[in-house]
């Protein structure tokens, strides 16, 4: 039973959720960020203050409501058709509907461990729809992605004081979890870096994200850009996590080459400049030589040995996953299936592609594969018909990069900016769509007006009047 402060501070959290749903603002965007980014911090610190970890916090339950309430507001507007185009209501449909299987398989494997891990599957389905109907005001973009770049530089500047400091309701979690040994000693500059996240893995994607948000994205945040890539790539390293080092790397480097050499002047400057005091940047750290072995591996990843157990883990679980066509649902991996104490477990499951077939199954992985393909190919279809827009070119960067990735681990299916920038591809193809229809129409009635002239014997030629119009 969860304490009254627990109640009080869950029913805080929700309560300006629940407003801006019903008011239909898109300000429940910026706020859904912030919910999924910082909810276990102040968890964990309500939990230390009651004196006990309670695992089935309501304050957990947060990003369940925050998201739904979100999702809700698109599934209306998904019935009516009014606000999403054809496009983004097919990818909806296709991603809910492998959401929802994978829930009732993670209700029967799991139980509430499915309940609690729900909220993060759900929202990018909001964060599509949103971001779909709001396509025509690039304004509404702009303060999202200021948002999520704010959000990013609290959770790093929180890792960063968390690092230092080690505060008192996070070695109370750590231990709580048994988490005591996997992530260091609970001891200043002798911890991994998890700053207000499930792990040290979520967190490294979120800042990930974020970082990739600002480098990619020049006017984000404004003069308070550079600061915050500064703080934000620091406390990114501090997680010990080289697939975000691989990722932000990947993501600059594929941003001009798939774009047509798009800010490739500005991405080689940033290049010399990290190339020149990176190194000086990097021996200030406390965790330097930690840090500088972990990256100076990447060179030849093939021969590390957490790559090798990877390799080893696809191919074990790959077996293990024809025994298991429907998956093990969601809330099968991570500390969700503790809380559900789940009959059969994905803990082995280091790889997200793996992470993604296990909890969907094949009938779901399939589902996810298409809608993919289908993000991919609307972009794809915006850069052929020359739309210049840097958010569609950034999208296929992010996408491309993250796909690598996913090799490492689940990034994806979360409250991340990558699924706003989809669903303004999405929003921009409907938009494009309907224009095109509305010339088709307007041409045929014009058709049809000229035929019904001729008929009654207008004195003016059809082709003039036509060229009258144009």
């Amino acid at each position: 039973m969860s304490s009254p402060i627990t109640l009080m501070v869950a029913t805080a959290i929700c309560a300006p959720a629940i407003l801006l749903a019903l008011r239909n603002s898109n300000w429940l965007v910026d706020y859904l960020f912030f919910v999924v980014a910082l909810n276990r911090g102040v968890r964990r610190m309500v939990d230390y203050q009651n004196g006990y970890f309670d695992k089935y916090s309501l304050i957990s339950l947060t990003p369940i409501i925050v998201c739904g309430l979100a999702t809700l507001v698109v599934l209306l507007h998904l019935n009516t058709r009014r606000r999403l185009g054809q496009a983004t209501s097919e990818t909806l449909w296709i991603y809910g509907l492998a959401v929802l299987g994978a829930f009732f398989i993670g209700l029967v494997n799991v139980r509430l461990g499915a309940v609690y891990a729900l909220g993060e599957y759900i929202a990018p389905i909001g964060l599509l729809g949103y971001a779909a109907m709001h396509a025509k005001e690039p304004s509404v973009l702009s303060r999202w992605s200021n948002s999520v770049a704010f959000s990013t530089a609290v959770v790093a500047a929180y890792g960063i004081y968390q690092y230092y400091t080690i505060p008192p309701w996070d070695a109370f979690w750590v231990r709580a979890v048994g988490f005591e040994g996997y992530l260091g000693n609970l001891k200043p500059t002798e911890m991994t870096l998890f700053s207000t996240m499930a792990e040290r893995g979520p967190a490294a994607s979120y800042l990930c994200g974020g970082l990739i948000l600002l480098l990619l994205r020049p006017k984000t945040l404004g003069v308070f850009r550079w600061p915050t890539i500064a703080l934000v790539a620091t406390a990114m390293l501090l997680t010990y996590s080289r697939t975000v080092v691989i990722w932000t790397a990947l993501a600059v480097i594929v941003f001009p080459l798939i774009n047509r050499g798009t800010a490739i002047l500005p991405i080689a400057i940033l290049a010399l400049l990290v190339a020149a005091i990176g190194p000086s940047i990097l021996s200030r750290l406390p965790s330097a030589e930690k840090i500088t072995s972990r990256v100076s591996t990447i060179g030849a990843i093939q021969n590390d040995g957490s790559f090798k157990i990877r390799l080893f883990l696809i191919k074990t679980t790959l077996k293990s996953s024809l025994q298991e066509p429907f998956g093990l649902g969601i809330g099968s991996h991570g500390l969700a299936q503790r809380v559900g104490k789940a009959n059969r477990g994905g803990s082995g499951d280091s790889t997200g592609y793996i992470q993604t077939l296990r909890t969907f199954g094949w009938i779901g992985f399939f589902m996810i594969v298409i809608l993919l393909y289908k993000l991919w190919k609307r972009s794809s279809d915006l850069v052929q018909s020359e739309m210049d827009d840097a958010n569609v070119r950034l999208f296929r960067a992010w996408f491309i990069s993250g796909m690598v990735a996913l090799f490492s681990g689940d990034w994806m299916f979360t409250a991340t900016f990558f699924w706003v920038l989809a669903g303004h591809c999405l929003g921009l193809y409907d938009l494009a769509l309907e224009e095109e229809m509305a010339d088709d129409e307007a041409e045929s009635d014009l058709e049809h007006d000229e035929f019904d002239l001729s008929q009654f014997g207008s004195p003016i030629p059809p082709q003039q009047y036509a060229n009258s119009l144009s």
